[in-house]
Order: C-alpha cells, then structure tokens, then sequence
C-alpha cells in the first residue's frame, strides 16, 4: 500500500508529460509563417522548421512523412534557403548544369524583385526527385530556396510545397 500512492502519482506524471510533450510536438509541424529580416515563408502544415540546423542554412524545414515504398527512411520533402554571395545569374546555371533533367525554367517578378523559377527532376539511390529552385538576388547576396521533394508525392501535398515555394520572398 505504501509503494501504491507513489506509484499513481509517478504514473500520473508520466501521462500529464507523454501528453504534454505529443501536444507541443504537434503544434510544431502546424502551418506558420516564417519571418526572418531578409524573408519571408509560408511553411505549409505538415512540416518542421527547424531551429538551429545547419549554419550554412538561413532556413531549413522537412516534412513529417516519408516517401512510400523504396523511400521509407527519405522524407517526403525538404526544405532550405541558402543566401550566398555569388549572382543569381551564377546560381541558376548551377542549378540547369547539375546534369538533372530541366523541366522548367522561367522568370517571374513581385514587387521589384525579380525571381528565377526553375525545376528539374533527378534520380538518386534509385528514387526520382523533383527539385524546385527559387532564385533571388538583393545587393550582394543571392537568396535560393530549394525543395527536394519526391516526384511520387500526392497531389495534394504538392500543392503545399509548391505554396511553400510560391510564398518565399525576399524583403
């Protein structure tokens, strides 16, 4: 009996914790809007921004799922804005003659901010991939957004990384 009444209670804390922490786990992959002071992005519900990745990244996110059959350990997509010191113009070449199939590549321009749009597919490990590059230059630094998603992705959550892509603009 005496081993009883302490037992509940660390049980009970367990469950309040458990809760607790798939509650805060799940708020962390709902839609939000990722402002930073060069840019902004609509991340999409579904997916993780993370905080204190990689340096090299001024934003990077990935989605909750994963890829289906032969793609189990590969999320469904991933995302990432890299600001670089080289041209636009530099970048977008980097991305047509990376030896990946070019399926798109056109130019769009909101505000007074010109943006290169390109998309190319590309098979490693033997899953085929769609990658979707926005380009963008502001003085010296150079802005891409890249998502690598997996071609076999559902219509619907392509039309979420394809928001998410449409979203990202540079201030």
């Amino acid at each position: 009996m005496e081993l009883l009444i302490p037992g509940l209670i660390l049980v009970a804390l367990m469950v309040w914790a458990s809760t607790k922490i798939k509650k805060t786990t799940a708020a962390a992959f709902e839609a939000e809007t990722v402002e930073t002071d060069e840019f902004v992005i609509n991340k999409p519900d579904g997916f993780l921004h993370v905080l204190n990745g990689d340096p090299q990244y001024a934003f990077e996110s990935y989605s909750k799922e994963y890829g289906g059959e032969g793609a189990e350990d590969v999320r469904r997509a991933t995302a990432t804005v890299k600001v670089t010191s080289t041209t636009a113009r530099e970048e977008a070449m980097r991305r047509l003659n990376a030896g990946n199939e070019k399926i798109d590549d056109r130019s769009e321009v909101i505000g007074e901010t010109k943006y290169r749009l390109i998309e190319t597919r590309a098979v490693a490990n033997d899953i085929e991939y769609r990658n979707l590059f926005k380009i963008a230059q502001r003085g010296d630094k150079t802005y891409v957004m890249t998502i690598t998603a997996i071609a076999e992705t559902t219509a619907e959550a392509m039309r979420d990384i394809e928001g998410m892509l449409d979203s990202f603009e540079i201030k």
